[in-house]
C-alpha cells in the first residue's frame, strides 16, 4: 500500500532474530541464544534513536514474511518490507526504490548491528541529503553503516560494481560517486559489530544513547556501567 509521507524516512535492515542464524561469528565465543539477544538489544537501540530523531521508521527484513520479527519492531514500523536483490547491494538499491514509491522523499538507511547510530548522527545524515547527492557514516572496517539520499538525486551504481564485506566498500564506493559525478559527504565513523574484537573495540568507547546493548553487555560482565 502506498501511503503519503513526503519527508525522509529512516529505513533499517534487519535479520529474523533466531539463534543460529544471526551474529554467528560472535556466536563462535557467546553461544548462539547470547548472540542473538545482544542483536535483539542493538536493533531495539536503532529502532528508539530513529525515534529519538523524530523520523518515520521502514522496516526491511530477511525472511519471506514479518513474522516472527519482535512486535515491538513491528509496531515502531511505519512500513514493512521483505528485502529483496541477491547481493547487498541490489537489495540496498530495491530498498531505496520502494521507500520512493512509498512516498518518502529521503532515505537514511542503516544496517542493525551499529549501536553508535544515534539520533546525532541521524540528524547530520538527514542535513547532508539536501545539499549532497549521497551521504554515508563509515565502519571501521572499510565499509560504512549508514547511506542515505533523496528522490531525484539517488542513483544506484553508487551500489554496483562493489566487492561487498570486503575492506575495499567505501574507498571503491567514493570512487563510483567521483566517476559518476555524484556529490557525497562523509559523516562520523561507527563501529559495527560482527566480531569480538569489533565487540571489545566498541566496549572501549560505547554509544551513550545505546541503553539497550550497553545493559546486555554489563549483564555479561563486558562492559562496565556508564
Amino acid at each position: 500500500m502506498t501511503i503519503s509521507l513526503q519527508q525522509t524516512i529512516a529505513a533499517i535492515f534487519v535479520r529474523h532474530p533466531v539463534p543460529g542464524r544471526v551474529k554467528t561469528r560472535l556466536a563462535r565465543d557467546l553461544g548462539d541464544e547470547a548472540a542473538c539477544d545482544l542483536y535483539r538489544a542493538m536493533v531495539s537501540d536503532g529502532i528508539v534513536n530513529v525515534r529519538a530523531c523524530g523520523l518515520p521508521l521502514f522496516i526491511f527484513h530477511d525472511g519471506q514474511d514479518e513474522t516472527g520479527l519482535p512486535l515491538e519492531w513491528v509496531a515502531a514500523a511505519g512500513k514493512i518490507f521483505r528485502q529483496e536483490g541477491e547481493s547487498l547491494g541490489e537489495r540496498m538499491s530495491a530498498a531505496f526504490e520502494q521507500s520512493f514509491s512509498a512516498g518518502a522523499t529521503g532515505v537514511i538507511l542503516t544496517g542493525s548491528d551499529i549501536p553508535g547510530i544515534d539520533a546525532g548522527l541521524l540528524q547530520s545524515a538527514l542535513e547532508s541529503i539536501e545539499h549532497k547527492y549521497a551521504v554515508f557514516s563509515p565502519a571501521f572496517d572499510g565499509g560504512y553503516c549508514l547511506v542515505a539520499s533523496k528522490r531525484g538525486r539517488f542513483n544506484k551504481k553508487i551500489f554496483q560494481g562493489i566487492p561487498w564485506s570486503t575492506s575495499r566498500v567505501l574507498d571503491l564506493t567514493v570512487a563510483a560517486c567521483t566517476a559518476h559525478g555524484l556529490s557525497y559527504h562523509l559523516l562520523e565513523p561507527r563501529q559495527d559489530i560482527d566480531t569480538m574484537d569489533d565487540l571489545a573495540a566498541y566496549c572501549l568507547k560505547p554509544s551513550e544513547s545505546a541503553h539497550s546493548t550497553n545493559a546486555w553487555l554489563v549483564s555479561r560482565g563486558l562492559l562496565e556501567p556508564l
